[in-house]
């Protein structure tokens, strides 16, 4: 396995599977797994499941005593997480993995988040004070902007989701959310994406994955990659199955957003919200015009179009809010973009 920093190949780690593709060794580390395919030690710590094949407890290694524990409802989803004795509660939107706030042992509440009404993460709340999410193409929490829409937060990751750079301050410091927008646990270094835990050191799951795969694809067969192998394009929102992202629309969703930004000096989240109409509209006129079209199909024209009818939907989404706070705008633009494609698509 290879280290690259700022492009550049930094360190060589090698990395052994056995033949149930669990990773036995990583550098000096070794790695042990139960007869269920739970990962039991490595190099760092010691792993208690239940038998749901949940982790329950994590102890550091040297150590007798769990420093970390853990809870989970009959949904699979974590309810509770014990760090030290310090305890954090969580508490869903009904049977979706959306956590709507947090509390502590005492029952206080900790931290608010508000989505959009397609469930998009856009902001937290915590000690009186709202901070707004914003995001890159593939979904990682990029930056983190206050009500006077000053940058708190800036965030950097490795394909993977290594984090690489992490400046925060005020209550932007208590954000759990980052790489593809998974909760991380920074204590353990590790994601917790609903039914697994994710290492992004190792590249791999903790446990395998109770769904088989497809039996026309070996790659989703493994067990234990992570978005197929392929983190650049793929994510894997609940820890079952990676699914892709689409390329050239983001691309052009990001040309369209940042282009609104540099020229109006507005806020990270405007020019996204002009994106995301871009994104939408863009795959919406593509389609319409290869309906329309289809004796004179030219990819040229066709993606002309195309761009046409995204940054119509991106103007019509982003116009008219005026000063309004950031993620309102966002998530606005996104969802009336979702409405109007799968309008077109159904």
């Amino acid at each position: 396995m290879k280290v690259v920093e700022n492009g550049k190949e930094t360190k060589s780690i090698a990395a052994t599977f056995n033949e149930g593709n669990q990773l036995v060794k990583f550098g000096n580390e070794s790695l042990t797994y139960d007869a269920n395919g739970n990962r039991t030690s490595d190099g760092k710590y010691k792993y208690t499941w239940n038998e749901r094949d949940q982790i329950v407890a994590i102890t550091k290694q040297g150590e007798s005593n769990a420093f970390a524990t853990y809870k989970y409802d009959d949904d699979n989803r974590r309810i509770e997480k014990n760090v030290g004795g310090t305890v954090t509660r969580y508490f869903y939107d009904g049977d979706s993995i959306n956590p709507l706030y947090e509390t502590d042992g005492s029952g206080k509440v900790l931290r608010q988040y508000v989505y959009s009404t397609s469930g998009t993460r856009l902001a937290m709340k915590s000690q009186g004070q709202t901070v707004y999410y914003h995001y890159n193409p593939r979904g990682d929490v990029v930056a983190m902007t206050d009500q006077n829409r000053e940058v708190v937060a800036t965030y950097e990751y490795d394909a993977w989701g290594n984090v690489l750079k992490s400046d925060t301050k005020g209550i932007a410091a208590e954000n759990p959310f980052g790489y593809a927008g998974y909760m991380y646990d920074k204590e353990i270094g590790m994601y917790y994406l609903m039914a697994r835990y994710y290492n992004p050191e190792h590249g791999v799951f903790l446990s395998v994955d109770p769904d088989p795969g497809d039996s026309d694809d070996p790659v989703t067969q493994n067990g234990y990659t992570y978005a197929d192998n392929n983190p650049v394009m793929k994510i894997d929102p609940d820890g079952h199955k990676a699914w892709k992202k689409k390329g050239k629309q983001i691309w052009y969703a990001t040309k369209a957003g940042a282009k609104a930004w540099a020229d109006s000096y507005l806020s990270i989240g405007k020019g996204l919200a002009l994106g995301a109409g871009y994104y939408y509209g863009y795959a919406t006129g593509k389609q319409d015009y290869k309906n329309k079209n289809k004796p004179v199909y030219n990819k040229a024209y066709v993606n002309k179009a195309a761009r046409k009818a995204g940054l119509k939907v991106g103007l019509k989404a982003f116009g008219g809010f005026g000063l309004i706070e950031d993620a309102y705008v966002f998530g606005s633009a996104s969802y009336k973009g979702y409405k109007k494609v799968y309008k077109n698509y159904r």
